[in-house]
């Protein structure tokens, strides 16, 4: 009984991967010549490459290549239709898939994805922006960047991410976070609908009005449910014009107290117009550890000023104070040195936390221990460790079951960028210290639980952490819905 069953299985298999075509595509040069075939239909310009193709490598490079995906072939569709045809050819042959925008996603889960097809979403760049009407349409693959200056010179503004070079979609997908969380909430909060590739190459949009449930699960675990092909969003009009306070300060590691002691100070209430982010890492030429400040308040500046006074009586190195525009945010902020984030192909591991409140024992203790990492191992010099104090008025208007994010009273969250050459020691060295580290400030956040921005998630977390405990029914009962396979579980899933 036991063979005549796989025997019927193997013939029923077989039956419907004939039925498509696809019976004896099972290798990399077969899926390229199926996907190349004229009878497959693929729009005229759709790019194929294999892994022994020249360029491969720099086509599927990510911001990190630390646990990073492994592929035998990329697909560069043109078309919606393209990305619907290779979603159910995959799903037919059992090859595991991952669409790619930015790029920039950096969870260890990815890294379990081996010898699958990257679906490479870059010819998907329209942006439309309908001034009339507030919104603005976008394809799968636009990153932050990119919107920025469409969007000033029609007047409008929106709440993004801190790095341009961050795919829009797929920061909005986790959430969310950002400086003018405070004025518009998460990005989340601006997203109006979606066109989205299902599991089974389906193409289905959802919004409040259509497939609200997948709408709502969309906004804050994204990443579980499809390819997302466009966007739309709310825009604003822009806020005081455009005119926006820009402040950096560098201070040296011993001053490190001064300035945690001015975060604490908006522990509790961070105005709505005044985000801070608080970077700290290793530059020789300034002598070691150093600590910048950056601080953007979307006003006039003498009300910024003020605010700021605990960061002017801290003695920074160097100070930069200007009024700067809305779209120069990203390219003035740390001393115009944000543009270095971007580079790819880097290995980067990336820890995260959030924190109720600054326990500054626990700041000072991983400051330290940071530092003798640093002496002990120099490769580990590349690391960056940042605190982002984002507001959090507007986010915290929007009703908590709104949407699938679970976090909207958090507005401190901390990124540990730890940056290395791929080692053996090293990766055991840094992942026991950054574990260690997550560790105690988790245990002193403030919170009485542990809390992780999705998408600054390590990948080892449990999904309470990532997706919080209330959420998880109703996110689990959608994945059933929308992917029983489980197709899209390679970037945290829960």
């Amino acid at each position: 009984m036991f063979s005549t069953t796989i025997y019927l299985r193997f013939v029923l298999i077989v039956g419907l991967l004939s039925s498509y075509g696809y019976a004896a595509v099972l290798d990399a040069a077969g899926i390229t010549k199926r996907l190349s075939s004229p009878s497959f239909g693929l729009s005229l310009g759709t790019e194929i490459l294999l892994k022994s193709d020249p360029g491969f490598a720099n086509k599927t490079q990510r911001y990190t290549n630390h646990d990073a995906p492994t592929y035998i072939a990329a697909v560069k569709p043109v078309l919606v239709t393209d990305v619907q045809k290779i979603v159910k050819f995959v799903a037919a042959i059992g090859i595991p898939f991952l669409a790619t925008g930015g790029g920039h996603g950096f969870a260890t889960t990815l890294g379990k994805l081996h010898a699958g097809l990257e679906i490479d979403l870059s010819a998907f760049k329209q942006i439309s922006i309908d001034k009339s009407a507030s919104t603005m349409t976008i394809g799968g693959s636009v990153l932050i960047g990119e919107v920025i200056e469409p969007l000033y010179s029609a007047g409008k503004e929106m709440q993004t991410g801190s790095e341009k070079c961050v795919g829009l979609v797929g920061a909005t997908l986790g959430g969310g976070v950002g400086r003018y969380n405070g004025i518009h909430g998460m990005i989340v909060d601006a997203l109006q609908d979606v066109k989205l590739v299902t599991a089974k190459g389906e193409l289905v949009t959802a919004s409040a009005s259509e497939n609200s449930d997948l709408f709502w699960g969309i906004r804050g675990a994204g990443f579980n449910f499809g390819i997302v092909v466009s966007a739309t969003y709310k825009v604003y009009d822009l806020t005081n014009k455009g005119q926006v306070m820009n402040a950096d300060f560098l201070f040296p590691a011993n001053q490190s107290s001064s300035v945690l002691g001015f975060f604490k100070s908006f522990e509790k209430t961070l105005p709505a117009e005044l985000s801070l982010i608080f970077q700290t890492g290793y530059n020789a030429q300034l002598g070691g550890t150093y600590i910048v400040v950056n601080a953007i308040y979307a006003g006039p500046s003498e009300k910024a000023t003020p605010l700021l006074k605990g960061l002017f009586d801290a003695h920074p190195i160097r100070q930069n104070v200007t009024t700067v525009l809305w779209k120069d945010i990203t390219s003035k902020a740390f001393f115009g040195t944000a543009a270095a984030d971007c580079t790819k192909g880097t290995n980067r591991n990336v820890y995260g936390a959030a924190i109720k409140s600054y326990n500054i024992p626990t700041f000072q203790r991983f400051f330290s221990d940071l530092q003798q990492l640093w002496a002990d191992e120099p490769g580990t010099r590349q690391s960056v460790f940042f605190i982002e104090a984002f507001p959090n008025q507007a986010a915290k208007a929007v009703p908590d079951h709104a949407t699938a994010y679970p976090y909207r009273d958090t507005n401190v969250h901390l990124l540990f960028n730890y940056g290395y050459p791929n080692d053996p020691f090293l990766e055991e060295t840094v992942n026991t210290f950054a574990k260690k580290a997550r560790a105690a400030f988790a245990s002193t956040s403030g919170f009485s639980e542990q809390r992780v921005y999705v998408s600054y998630g390590h990948g080892d977390e449990a999904p309470e952490v990532l997706y919080g405990a209330r959420k998880l029914p109703k996110l689990r009962a959608l994945k059933k819905q929308w992917d029983p396979t489980g197709r899209f579980s390679f970037n945290v899933p829960f």
